[in-house]
Order: structure tokens, then sequence, then C-alpha cells
């Protein structure tokens, strides 16, 4: 199988250049109106593009003008009618200019950004953000497709929620058992040790003052040690105050310099590295975040911080948790997850993952059930905004 350089309509000539793909294999099946033409090696190519094998194929059929199907269980990509390798390796120069390449540094690093029925570039290698040509026919299929994922992960979600509540059942059900059980073993406790005391009235007063003995609380056994949750707490308050001392005495401090600042409170505080993000947000957002425009004016170092990974994305979700419980009024936390969406800081599938994901290792132990369902069903609209169809132009109401 012959390899060669990704490429859109202009060929790419380095010889070192580092993205490449195998070129188009095909093969002629069939006779009279059932012949056909089967992309042999449809996932090889798709793998390479960083595309789904039935979106490549899909726009086979929107360039020729012939009816296609893919079957992803037998991974077998058919273009109705004869058509030929080399007709078919141009379709694919063409796919690979209108979908796969940056706009801007024309890489091969970019994956899609669906937002309010629009479809996006977005770069991971120099970041631009443009729109593809939403006249193309090949963007409805995209759209449908992005629409269903949604909709499995909803269902795969609820799902999971019912699981966990039949297992919690489960669980409750052995524990009532377990306390029936020693219920009924403490009774025949009493019994046996009333029908003893009958017999030995001499030991009876003994054994009364022993109980009344047992009985006396000791005010030792009842300490808890909480040392280390209030070290834990501590250090990250102490961190806090350090980098908010940092930036009242250093304004004009570039981004740089900030992040450094947090990177060094953070280690010498002892703390996790993903906890750079709770660090910042506690000592940056405040109640008015919404009136001084906060989310917007760190928007960049926020990025810098989590460098739009999915857990830190997580973390950042978090962090805002936190901040509800400690100093933002809770009806404000779809505002401040509406603003770092706008802002590009969390993607859709994070929020939506968070949303059905039930409380997690994300979830911050200050946070319990009663706040987190609060903070769920008021994001609920938000939440809702993301999963509606694409095309309702209502979708902008939020």
């Amino acid at each position: 199988m012959s390899i060669i350089n990704i490429s859109g309509t202009t060929p790419v000539d380095d010889p070192n250049y580092r993205y490449k793909m195998p070129m188009v294999v095909s093969k002629i099946e069939g006779k009279g109106n059932g012949i056909k033409s089967v992309i042999v090696n449809i996932s090889d190519l798709a793998l390479a593009l960083h595309r789904d094998p039935g979106e490549v194929n899909k726009y086979f059929g929107c360039e020729i003008g012939a009816q296609t199907t893919y079957n992803e269980k037998d991974d077998k990509a058919i273009v109705n009618g004869a058509h030929t390798t080399s007709l078919l390796q141009k379709s694919i120069h063409k796919y690979i200019e209108a979908f796969v390449l940056c706009p801007n540094c024309r890489l091969p690093e970019t994956d899609y950004k669906i937002k309010n029925g629009c479809i996006n570039h977005r770069c991971k290698a120099c970041g631009t953000k443009e729109m593809v040509d939403m006249g193309h026919k090949l963007c409805t299929y995209i759209l449908a497709q992005h629409k269903k994922k949604m909709s499995e992960e909803k269902k795969a979600g609820k799902k999971k929620g019912k699981e966990k509540e039949t297992e919690e059942e489960k669980k409750k059900s052995k524990k009532d058992k377990k306390k029936k059980d020693k219920d009924s073993d403490d009774d025949e406790k009493k019994k046996s040790k009333k029908d003893k005391k009958k017999k030995d009235k001499k030991k009876k007063d003994k054994k009364e003052k022993k109980s009344s003995d047992d009985d006396v609380p000791d005010d030792e056994d009842k300490s808890v040690d909480t040392e280390e949750g209030v070290d834990d707490a501590g250090a990250m308050l102490l961190a806090v105050e350090g980098v908010q001392n940092f930036l009242k005495a250093n304004p004009d401090s570039n981004e740089s310099e900030i992040i450094d600042s947090v990177k060094n409170q953070q280690m010498s505080s002892a703390l996790k590295s993903h906890e750079r993000i709770h660090l910042f947000m506690n000592s940056v957002i405040t109640p008015d975040f919404f009136k001084k425009d906060e989310i917007k004016r760190y928007a960049s170092i926020i990025r810098k911080i989590t460098n739009g990974g999915i857990e830190m994305q997580r973390h950042l979700i978090s962090s805002v948790e936190g901040l509800c419980v400690q100093q933002i009024v809770p009806k404000f936390f779809p505002v401040i997850l509406k603003q770092l969406f706008d802002e590009d800081l969390l993607d859709e599938d994070v929020i939506l993952e968070w949303a059905f994901d039930g409380r997690s290792e994300y979830t911050p132990q200050s946070v319990d059930e009663d706040v987190r369902a609060t903070l769920r069903g008021n994001a609920e609209q938000v939440v809702a905004w993301l999963q509606e169809d694409s095309d309702d132009s209502d979708s902008d109401d939020e």
C-alpha cells in the first residue's frame, strides 16, 4: 500500500513531511445495475485523517453524486457505480482541503467544534477556529451524526444512573437484613441474660453496676482526627492568599508571571498539580464576577492552566462547584458555566459528561449531594440548550 503526504488540492512535495496517509485502494464488484466500487482501506484513510470512516465514505457520494453505504460492523464502504481509483483519490484530496486542513496553518491537526448548528475547524497546532463551508451537503451528515452521538450519550447517562440506583437499593436491602439479624441476636442475648439473672440473684447487683459503668460515655473516644482535612484546607487558603497578595503587589504583571506565581504557591503548599486551577479560580473569581467580567478577563490564563485537557476541564467545573459553596451564590453557577463555554474553556461534551455523570472523583468534598443536586438543577437550562436540535433557532434564547 503506497503512502503519500496528506495534502489538499495543492500537493506537498516535502519528503520529510510527517503527516502521511495511504492512497485510496478500491475495487469494482458486480455488474449491470448492481455494479459498485468498494473502498478497501476506508478505515486506514479515516484513521490517518482523524475522521470517521462513514464521513469519509459519505463525501465520495456527495462529490461524485452517487449513493453510499458504510457497514461499521464489517468495515465495508461502498459507492454505487463503477469509479476509477484516480477519481476517488482526487475526491479525497478535495475532502482534505475542505474538512481536514486548518485554513490558517494548513496542517491536518483539526477537529470539529459544533455549536448552534455550525461546524467549525478547531486547530490543535495554531489554535485557529474557523467555520467550514456550511453549504456543502456533507455538513448535513456531520450534524446528524453529532446529534445521534449526543442522544446516545444522554441515554447511556440515564441508564448508568438507573443502574446506580438499583445497586444502592441492593446495598440498602442487604444493610437492612444485617440490621434485622443483629436485632434478632440482641434479643436472644437479652433473653439469655435475663434468665441468668433470675437464677443467680446475688450477682444481679454487680452486673447492673458493671452495665451502668459501661454506659458512661468516654469523652476521649469521641475525639475525631480532623487534622489532615484541616491541613489540606489550610494549605489551599494560604496558597490563595499568596496569589492574591502577588496580584495586589504586582497589578501590571503579565500572564506568564501570574501563572508562575500560581505554580510556586501550589508547589510550596504541597498541593497536587491539578489543584492549580482550583487555586487560581479561588484567587480571582469574586461574587461580582459578572459585573467585573472576570471570566473573560482571565480566560487566556485559565486556558493555559487547563491546556484544553478533558480531565483539567472537569477540574475547572469542580472548582466552580467549590466556589458556589464558599463565595458564589449557587444560582449563578449556570452563568459561570455558560461564560466558560462561550470562551471555549469548556467543551460541550465535557459539560454533558458532568451533567450525567453523577457524583465522581472530581466533585469536591465540600460539595455534598444536596448542593450538587441544586447546582445540577440550576444548570438544567444550559444542559438542555446544549442538547437541543442544532437547527433550532430558539437555541440562542439562553
